[in-house]
């Protein structure tokens, strides 16, 4: 049985501890706006559920990795190539909020898997159910449902709707007759016309959106090392934004010009990468 005294001094040390553990506490300032911040995303193994601050604890999309960012977020991607690509912003333009001197980054995790780029797309599989609208000699016309509204600009662009591996060229408003291989998107609803296929016999893609969106609230945003392989933008940016640079952004089977208004490329030096025979890819290019 312990002595009155022995017990004294247990209480005694166990106070001290608590003082000292307190005076720590208060001389080591905790996490905040200002303090280093990176995030990592890992498409393998990641959860959006993970804390994503440690690279064995990575998130799993870029979507929840720009929602958690805040001034001098340093988002790191592991890459796998089109092995595993990652879907990008889509239709949503999320803000993201960095400060001149600390922007909000987004780049490649240089650190796993460098001889595999990170790829973002945005080919999405529409499900139907498909109603025929129209069939006439050369041609039949379907639509789907599709709530997320889908903006096309300038020429018709090849290849924003896939039937199986039948391209078909993406208009912003509805075609005329002419159009046998077409497809656009009107009032919640995906279009397509096709004298070749039917999607009830094959798989039906679409390039939903752009692979960065960012709305016009979004400030000081640097975008490095990434490719994109099917959107309809690569990068898109909403008026009012400030500040957003790119570089080393390798772009494939885009269909529209990056949209980035003029006030928002602060420092913006576009650069020249290539990817395959079939593609230019100079940045603000098809």
């Amino acid at each position: 049985m312990l002595s009155r005294r022995t017990i004294l001094r247990v209480v005694v040390a166990a106070v001290a501890v608590l003082a000292v553990s307190l005076v720590a506490d208060r001389a080591v300032p905790p996490a905040s706006a200002g303090s280093p911040h990176t995030l990592y995303v890992d498409a393998r193994i990641g959860d959006d559920d993970a804390p994503g601050t440690l690279p064995d604890q990575p998130l799993a999309t870029l979507t929840e990795a720009l929602r958690r960012t805040r001034p001098g977020t340093d988002i790191l991607m592991a890459g796998y190539g089109d092995r595993l690509p990652y879907l990008g912003t889509g239709v949503h333009c999320p803000t993201v909020e960095g400060t001149a001197e600390r922007p909000v980054v987004i780049r490649r995790n240089v650190y796993t898997n460098i001889l595999r780029p990170v790829v973002l797309t945005t080919d999405t599989p529409v499900t139907g159910p498909w109603t025929l609208r129209e069939t006439t000699a050369g041609h039949r016309t379907w639509s789907a449902p599709w709530p997320d509204r889908i903006r096309l600009f300038g020429d018709p662009d090849y290849g924003f709707v896939k039937i199986g591996g039948i391209a078909l060229t993406g208009y912003a408003e509805p075609p005329g007759d002419y159009a046998h291989e077409a497809a656009w998107w009107s009032d919640g609803r995906l279009y397509l016309r096709s004298g070749r296929a039917s999607p009830h016999d094959y798989a039906v893609t679409v390039k939903n959106g752009d692979a960065i969106c960012l709305s016009g609230r979004s400030r000081h945003v640097r975008i490095d090392d990434l490719m994109v392989v099917g959107a309809v933008h690569a990068v898109r940016v909403e008026p009012g934004a400030v500040d957003v640079r790119v570089d080393h952004f390798v772009r494939h089977n885009v269909l529209d010009k990056d949209l980035i208004p003029a006030d928002a490329r602060s420092g913006f030096n576009p650069p020249i990468s290539r990817f395959g025979p079939d593609c230019p890819c100079q940045v603000g290019q098809k």
